[in-house]
């Protein structure tokens, strides 16, 4: 065994973080945060006031440093075998909520497990990896729009309706063909109020995006037959100004009369479920 360590510098890494020795205070310490997710110093100071800041800060850093637990930023540690939620990590991480595909997986809308975790800020743009796990936090500003979320348990996440706006918003990050199954699943499964649904588009002057959403939406009636009221298509209507691309791309595309649309992404694509 000895050869192969000496042998294999990543081996001898991995032996050398198993027998990186704690001292005694990073023993006492350790006993107490090995139970816990998330660590920082405001939680070693509840349980041992007597230990300086300075101090906690660095027996803190050595426990990290010495493979116990892993960092997500100064000051905001974790442990990768316990930690249950990755959205409060995330949350604590940043100020902002849960959205796009977390957020549509968090409601049922869609089935497949994202190991990226999307919160939306209002200007912070980062993306994180989360060291000893399979999972990334990517941080996505919305700046005016930072608005429409719920608290659940210790995590702030968009509702239904918030999402579903935030995923037309953003589709580079879930996909046309994730939307209009949610959307569909929405529908069906009467998760939506449509009239608090249409409100964001009120609030914003992006014309483009009403026109996009109108005409994503016209294709779910007519192909998946679901249930859209009137006063949502008659809104969206009002405002179509210039012709848009569906996504900015300079591919093929087909025209679309009504929404002046440039569909350079096709109905296969966008329904392909």
């Amino acid at each position: 065994i000895d050869r192969k360590i000496y042998l294999y510098p990543s081996l001898m890494k991995k032996f050398m973080v198993i027998k990186n020795y704690l001292t005694k205070e990073e023993q006492k310490v350790w006993e107490y945060l090995k139970e816990k997710e998330i660590v920082d110093n405001e939680l070693v100071n509840q349980i041992f006031p007597e230990i300086n800041r300075n101090k906690r800060n660095k027996i803190i850093h050595n426990l990290y440093k010495k493979g116990y637990i892993q960092r997500a930023r100064k000051d905001l540690y974790y442990n990768p075998e316990l930690l249950d939620s990755f959205y409060t990590l995330a949350s604590e991480f940043k100020k902002g909520y849960v959205g796009l595909n977390s957020a549509l997986r968090y409601h049922n809308l869609i089935r497949h497990e994202d190991f990226t975790i999307f919160i939306i800020t209002q200007g912070f743009q980062k993306k994180i990896e989360l060291n000893g796990t399979r999972y990334a936090i990517q941080f996505v500003p919305l700046h005016n729009n930072f608005t429409g979320f719920i608290k659940r348990d210790r995590t702030y996440i968009s509702t239904v309706e918030r999402t579903l706006f935030d995923c037309m918003i953003k589709p580079q990050f879930v996909g046309f063909s994730n939307i209009t199954k949610a959307f569909y699943e929405a529908s069906i499964n009467k998760k939506i109020n449509w009239q608090e649904f249409i409100k964001y588009f009120k609030l914003t002057k992006n014309n483009s995006l009403c026109q996009r959403t109108g005409y994503i939406l016209d294709l779910l009636k007519k192909y998946k037959r679901i249930k859209i009221p009137v006063f949502i298509f008659d809104y969206l209507l009002k405002r179509i100004k210039n012709p848009v691309k569906l996504i900015p791309l300079k591919i093929k595309s087909k025209f679309n009369k009504k929404w002046k649309i440039q569909d350079n992404l096709g109905k296969e694509n966008i329904i392909p479920w």
